[in-house]
């Protein structure tokens, strides 16, 4: 960095005269307002020699007015006007001042006074002042001389800094956006100090600036990258990279390998050191790698025209080249290079197998074809395929092509193309396609397929969403429309052996008319057994026609009004299925089209007899269901007659018992008393519990014909349970068991005294038949809107996976063999109990017991029906 001295008498500035060719006096920067007049009158002869005339008249002057006191001296003044004037002026002045100067002292100061002779001794002054004058004079212009020329130097530095600092703010700017990757390292370190976007793309967005590049970048280290900076900083000699390879770890660590073509450039300070590295680099990945391919496809191609030709005509894959003629330059719109490679192109060369790809011969006849006579232009995935040739580079694997045969039949086609590019211009192109047309079919098929299959699982849920057969053949046939059919007709074989029509569906509105024609003939006559349906009912095997004719419509119809029906339906194809179920025919589907212009292929004819498979077996389980309803419905009558027959014989022969008790008390002599008691008590449990027995079989078959009803009334839940308990006290005695009432004494509520006596009964007859002649607790308690009761026995308990069964009809936890029943009595409570509103849940472990709690409502809105047993 420069300093700038303040002038003075030691560096005084002063012009030369112009004949010399001296640079005029120069004011330093800011002083023009004050010093612009002096600047124009030093820089004029008149001032500068006017400058010297006064400066000497000015030094006689005060020489005059000093002279007692500087008497000795009468040059000193004189030096002074002379070093002014030589310092302002320049030389001509000065010697001017020196000259007056000499005049002056001679005539004035030196003896003899006002005389210009001279004695000895004042001419050697004289001459003396002379000479010092012109050497102080050659002084001063030298001085000023140099005084300008640095001032001049200063200002171009002052300039030329802030010129640089704006130029490395364009280039800095310039380097931010430029169309290369930039990067500037400084200090032997190689320290970053700039990176562009480019470059900070190429490195993944790495924060490098301030770092050195080791640090920034370690995986530079093995790849000579380091080494290449060192050199360039070391030596100052430029580097230049072509096609270099460098590979950098992205930011999910995985490394990819580009391709730079780079220059590093030395950096040097203001006094020529060098003190860092620019570098400029280009991404030619894509370029290289396709050069590489290309190169490694002619050398191939190099290897001899013999094994060429041979390698072609042996290959299974279709290798051709196309070439546009004229070239088409690669500067071209996409859209407009596209349209020129379908128009301008053609195939010179092929080889059989390809040629064989569109059914012709050889190779011969296809060469010569324009590219868009076989590459359908207005395939809009032919044009895709040709755009995604042009933004690759011109190279492109694996893309599909549309394209027709000579017969016109469509083809898929796999293609690989690498095109050659020259210059600027697109020549040709070399490729490679596979026959992929089967292939596409089979995933044709496959979607096909797999759109069966969602059809046939929704026909599937459509068929098991009723049991009513009849209104789930109508949402088979909605289904069927319009997926797989314009028209579809259900009719039902009826037992006289006749048709009956149970649906008809259009999938076009504006059939209304004709749908109901349809509706109205139906096929309840006699079938013809000359007809198409006729055939299916009596083989059992579907008929498909896919191309149907007025001619075959008029010979299969019934009638003439059949006839003219379907002509005017507009009947194209069709398929007939019967509705077969074990080697019966239960009824016939019927499927056509018309509008929609499709023919019924092989495909849709296993798609629709699967169908109807599906619904034969839901229209024969629908029927089989009816049939166990009804066989259900007249078991729960016989139960329920049986019921009533039963109990019937049992009132009197309780009576006689008893009557035949009450004998043998008034006969307390007699030997047989005691014999006769027991048979009697032994009589009347075995009565009881055979009534019991019967009730469960009669509220088994009301529950099972939604005949159990409920008569709520205000009642005391806690009156009832102590009642049942003192009934079964002698019961459980007998056992080994106690009942022990605990809980609250009064609970209210509305329910059904019988019913709900006959579950607490049960809960009883339960917890005494497996306690194990132990304890037997009953826990009733209430709150706000509930009642609830508890018994809890310390017997045999229930095995875990009984749990969830024990309340169903004729189930059981144990062995009949040794505790007897039917397994009705949990049912028939947790029927009651659902019934009026509440729950019933068991708790048990096995040989620990078990705990029943009813949960009631105290005030139910109404008595719940109960469940069907069917």
């Amino acid at each position: 960095m420069s300093t700038r001295e303040a002038p003075g008498p030691a560096a005084s500035r002063a012009d030369p005269p112009a004949t010399r060719g001296e640079p005029p006096l120069e004011p330093a920067p800011g002083s023009e307002s004050g010093h612009g007049r002096l600047r124009q009158l030093a820089k004029s002869p008149l001032g500068r020699y006017g400058l010297a005339v006064l400066s000497t008249a000015v030094a006689l002057l005060i020489q005059f007015a000093l002279g007692p006191l500087i008497h000795p001296t009468p040059f000193l003044l004189f030096v002074s006007a002379v070093v002014l004037s030589g310092w302002w002026g320049g030389g001509g002045p000065g010697l001017l001042a020196v000259g007056l100067s000499m005049l002056a002292v001679d005539y004035f100061f030196l003896p003899p006074v006002r005389s210009f002779s001279l004695e000895t001794g004042p001419a050697v002054s004289l001459t003396l002042f002379a000479l010092v004058g012109a050497v102080i004079t050659r002084v001063n212009v030298s001085l000023r001389r140099t005084n300008a020329e640095r001032a001049r130097l200063l200002e171009r530095e002052r300039l030329a800094r802030r010129e640089a600092e704006a130029e490395w703010g364009r280039l800095q700017d310039l380097f931010m956006h430029a169309p290369a990757q930039i990067a500037l390292f400084r200090g032997p370190e190689h320290v970053y100090i700039l990176s562009n976007p480019l470059n900070n793309a190429s490195l993944g967005q790495r924060q490098v600036l301030g770092k050195p590049v080791r640090e920034a970048l370690p995986e530079l280290v093995d790849q000579g990258i380091i080494t290449l900076l060192d050199r360039v900083y070391t030596t100052g000699e430029p580097f230049m990279g072509h096609e270099h390879s460098v590979t950098i770890a992205g930011p999910d660590g995985t490394e990819r390998e580009f391709f730079l073509n780079f220059v590093y450039q030395p950096t040097r300070d203001g006094q020529g050191r060098i003190d860092g590295v620019a570098s400029f680099a280009f991404d030619v990945t894509s370029s290289v790698r396709a050069r590489q391919q290309a190169e490694a496809l002619a050398r191939e191609l190099q290897r001899g025209e013999e094994r060429y030709r041979t390698f072609v005509s042996k290959s299974t894959e279709g290798i051709y080249r196309i070439d546009p003629t004229p070239p088409i330059p690669v500067s071209l719109p996409k859209e407009e290079q596209i349209q020129r490679m379908f128009r301008d192109s053609r195939i010179v060369e092929c080889n059989d197998a390809m040629a064989r790809m569109y059914g012709i011969d050889s190779a011969a006849e296809l060469q010569g074809t324009r590219l868009d006579h076989v590459l359908v232009p207005e395939d809009p995935r032919n044009t895709e395929f040709l755009r995604a040739f042009i933004q690759s580079g011109y190279r492109i694997e694996n893309a599909e092509s549309r394209e027709v045969a000579r017969d016109g039949t469509p083809r898929a086609f796999l293609n690989n193309m690498v095109g050659i590019v020259q210059d600027g211009l697109l020549l040709g192109a070399w490729g490679t396609q596979r026959d992929v047309t089967q292939q596409r079919r089979a995933e044709e098929e496959l979607r096909r397929a797999e759109a069966n299959s969602r059809f046939l699982s929704e026909a599937s849920a459509a068929l098991a969403s009723s049991l009513d057969y009849e209104s789930t053949l109508r949402n088979v046939a909605r289904l069927a429309v319009p997926t797989l059919a314009d028209w579809c007709l259900v009719d039902l074989v009826q037992p006289d052996g006749t048709l009956q029509r149970m649906e008809t569906v259009s999938s076009s509105p504006e059939d209304a008319g004709l749908l109901q024609e349809v509706r109205q003939l139906g096929m309840a006559q006699q079938v013809d057994l000359r007809s198409p349906a006729a055939q299916a009912l009596m083989s059992g095997r579907s008929v498909l026609l896919s191309n149907v004719t007025p001619e075959l419509i008029r010979q299969s119809a019934r009638s003439e009004e059949h006839a003219q029906l379907m002509l005017r339906i507009g009947v194209l194809s069709f398929i007939l299925v019967p509705l077969v179920v074990r080697g019966r025919a239960l009824g016939l589907l019927s499927f056509f089209t018309s509008h929609s212009g499709r023919s019924y292929t092989d495909g849709d004819l296993e798609l629709l007899e699967d169908l109807a498979r599906r619904a034969a077996l839901s229209v024969e389980n629908a029927r089989l269901y009816r049939d166990a309803q009804e066989a259900i419905r007249l078991r729960d009558e016989f139960l329920s007659i049986a019921s009533h027959e039963l109990k019937t014989p049992l009132t009197p022969l309780s009576l006689k018992l008893h009557m035949l008790a009450r004998t043998a008390r008034q006969q307390p002599d007699s030997p047989f008393r005691k014999a006769v008691e027991d048979y009697i008590t032994v009589g009347s449990r075995q009565v009881k519990k055979l009534s019991e027995l019967v009730s469960d079989l009669l509220d088994v078959a009301r529950i099972g014909g939604g005949r159990l009803r409920l008569e709520l009334e205000e009642m005391e839940l806690g009156a009832l349970v102590r009642e049942v308990v003192a009934r079964h006290e002698p019961e459980a005695a007998r056992s080994g068991s106690t009942l022990v009432l605990e809980g609250q004494a009064s609970v209210s509520g509305r329910w059904d005294r019988l019913r709900l006596e006959q579950v607490i009964t049960n809960l009883v007859d339960n917890a005494i038949k497996y306690g194990a002649g132990k304890p037997i607790r009953l826990w009733l308690e209430a709150d706000a809107g509930r009642a609830i009761l508890r018994v809890k026995d310390e017997g045999i308990g229930i095995a875990p996976e009984s749990l969830s069964r024990i309340f169903e009809r004729f189930e059981r936890a144990v062995s009949d063999r040794h505790y007897g029943g039917l397994g009705l009595g949990l049912y028939i409570t947790r029927t009651i109990v659902e019934a009026m509103g509440g729950t019933i849940q068991v708790e048990s472990t096995l040989g620990q017991g078990a705990t029943f709690t009813v949960v009631l409502p105290r005030s139910p809105r109404e008595a719940a029906p109960p469940p069907s047993a069917s």
